[in-house]
């Protein structure tokens, strides 16, 4: 570990370890981040599915190097059959991925550089990965640090609240995995054993997207892919986003784990708390604290201290602990809202589209915008403005006196209206399948921290839509709702006691992760005369990978649009084009084209070197 005094390594990197796994012949690909001069260490663990030697890796290639400097052997690895790993992926959230966790663990204690305590780090898919592993309980592991996770990759993910999932899961998520899995190798074209593996995959493995058609909302095979946090015995520290699409997810993960446990809470969507646009945490410090304890036995307090820590919002913002989640003293308030005669609203497909951040992991929708126009298209019901302010600490819910002329699903959104009209999302809860007729339902939203201010208004609306991130329904008839009834968590004035966190050191986050620029892109576009709501999400990134001085342009965007009444099919289009150029001065070009319905989808991808065309695949799912 670190030296007392502060010195910090020298960081070793070493690429392309193999790992064996229980097949003989297939190995696993790991990079290695030593702390030079350290002697044997305690190892982190990241298994991530993005490619290491891609832009995936680079995202978490600050936090890995400075474990290392500190004094923390660090270990990333591709899970079988993607990146340099051999073999075929397994399908995407298959329980199986545990074996990968368990191999990597094992062969990391077993190393001459390891003391033999292990722990593993995650965020996104790799959080899920560790907890995963962390469930199935290889001897060696000791701890975990999980990072915006998830605990149900089909109602966290990929069918929100069990519902058809559309932008989120199938045309972002599945345009980034079917472009890594055609992407060649960049750590190291020419190699024969990177081509081989690369050339098999693109040409014989299945994209993601194709068992995420082959399992649609409510398949049973989704149950099987749930990760039992109460499994876990390992001590477990969770950062979670109150923006996240994760953040329930993270939540839950807390309450289940089985044993010793911290909480983290911070106002952030979906990305490494160390590179938040607002509020940055250091994370890293924190995780560093938690590998020290449990990993290396230093008494340091960590399991002692308060055990939840959250970023509030309010006159008192910033960080307080708690010593509980949910806090105590926080209160189930009963809001009046709702009208005597009830409201009802025409099904109307392109509501949503104004929410953001709710549920779609795309830089630069941190932010939702002015609710206003969703609601003046969905039945809403408003209370009357608060006397005084009133902190929101917690999982809102809703209940509904519901009449429908046919079987649908139901969205509940909660805002905050300020006296000029502005309508400011909350949180908000998906209920999949609502019986035809009158019925009278409960939902419970997502987690959420808000301030209401005094004279500000709560607001709830309800609709069949939340566009892009579900599919639109087809079919006419009329949503009536009755009764409303609101249950809020309410904090105490001055809930909790105030506490510090470090911030992020910059200088650290460019030598751990040299990125050179990332252009966001968000786009709505709304055609009254044709009652069409167009959105547009992607971005452009350019990066110089650490490994060779290898250059990457990416640029990607999906394009999704709904009619009002759903009576055209709604369509979803994505591209992914790449540039490398590698250190011989060759262009390695890839592009990616994806077409997708509720019902079915297809794809394309061509590679070339140089403009001669080595790679051309179609898929239909």
């Amino acid at each position: 570990m670190e030296p007392a005094n502060g010195e910090r390594y020298d960081v070793e990197v070493r690429h392309d370890a193999r790992v064996p796994t229980a097949t003989p012949g297939v190995t696993l690909s790991a990079d290695l981040f030593l702390p030079r001069g350290a002697g044997p260490a305690p190892v982190v663990v990241c298994l991530l599915p993005y490619r290491k030697d891609a832009l995936g890796g680079l995202g978490v290639r600050a936090a890995l190097h400075e474990f290392a400097a500190a004094g923390v052997a660090c270990v990333l690895a591709d899970p079988l059959g993607l990146g340099s790993s051999d073999g075929l992926a397994r399908p995407p959230f298959d329980p199986a991925e545990a074996d990968d966790g368990a191999d990597l663990v094992r062969w990391a204690a077993g190393q001459a550089w390891s003391t033999g305590a292990v722990g593993m780090w995650g965020f996104s898919y790799g959080a899920l990965l560790a907890l995963r592993t962390a469930a199935r309980r290889p001897p060696a592991l000791r701890a975990v640090v999980s990072v915006l996770g998830m605990l149900d990759p089909e109602r966290d993910f990929v069918h929100p609240g069990g519902a058809p999932g559309c932008c989120t899961a199938l045309a972002m998520w599945g345009l980034a995995t079917l472009h890594n899995q055609v992407l060649p190798p960049v750590g190291d074209f020419h190699a024969a054993d990177e081509q081989r593996r690369w050339r098999r995959r693109a040409e014989d493995a299945a994209p993601y997207l194709a068992d995420l058609y082959r399992h649609p909302a409510g398949d049973p095979r989704w149950r099987e892919r749930v990760v039992d946090a109460a499994a876990i015995t390992v001590p477990v520290l969770c950062v979670a986003g109150w923006r996240d699409m994760f953040c329930d997810g993270s939540l839950r993960t807390f309450e289940r784990l089985g044993g010793p446990r911290k909480l983290l809470v911070g106002p952030w969507s979906h990305t490494i708390p160390d590179d938040a646009p607002e509020h940055p945490a250091d994370t890293c410090a924190l995780a560093l604290r938690w590998w020290r304890r449990w990993l290396a036995g230093e008494e340091n307090g960590v399991d002692t201290e308060p055990p939840v820590t959250l970023h509030l919002p309010g006159p008192e913002s910033g960080w307080h602990d708690f010593d509980a989640w949910p806090p105590a003293g926080v209160a189930q308030e009963t809001v009046a809202v709702g009208a005597g005669d009830g409201v009802s609203a025409a099904p109307d497909a392109t509501v949503g589209a104004l929410s953001g951040v709710w549920g779609i992991p795309a830089a630069g929708v941190e932010r939702a915008l002015d609710q206003h126009d969703d609601d003046t298209r969905a039945a809403t019901v408003t209370g009357e403005a608060v006397r005084g302010p009133l902190l929101l600490l917690g999982r809102p819910v809703v209940t509904l006196d519901l009449t429908w002329s046919a079987a649908r699903r139901v969205v509940v959104k909660l805002t905050d209206v300020d006296p000029a009209g502005r309508s400011v999302l909350i949180t908000g809860g998906i209920l999949a399948d609502v019986p035809a007729e009158r019925s009278a339902v409960r939902i419970t939203l997502d987690p959420a921290c808000h301030e209401l201010p005094t004279g500000h208004a709560l607001r709830v609306v309800v609709s069949e839509s939340a566009f892009p991130r579900l599919w639109p329904v087809a079919g006419g008839g009329t949503l009536r709702v009755g009764r409303v009834g609101l249950t809020i968590p309410v904090a105490p004035a001055g809930a909790g006691k105030p506490a510090t966190l470090p911030a992020p050191d910059p200088a650290r986050q460019a030598a751990g992760s040299p990125w050179l620029s990332h252009r966001p892109r968000w786009q709505i576009m709304r055609e009254p005369a044709r009652e069409r709501v167009t959105v547009v999400l992607g971005d452009e990134t350019s990066a110089l990978l650490p490994r060779g001085g290898v250059r990457v342009d990416t640029a990607s965007h999906v394009r999704a649009a709904a009619d009002r009444d759903a009576s055209a099919a709604t369509r979803v289009e994505g591209a992914a084009d790449t540039t490398v150029v590698l250190p011989t001065g060759e262009r390695v070009r890839t592009e990616v084209r994806l077409r997708l319905t509720r019902e079915a989808g297809s794809a394309t991808a061509r590679v070339t070197v140089d403009g001669d065309e080595i790679l051309r695949r179609r898929w239909d799912f």
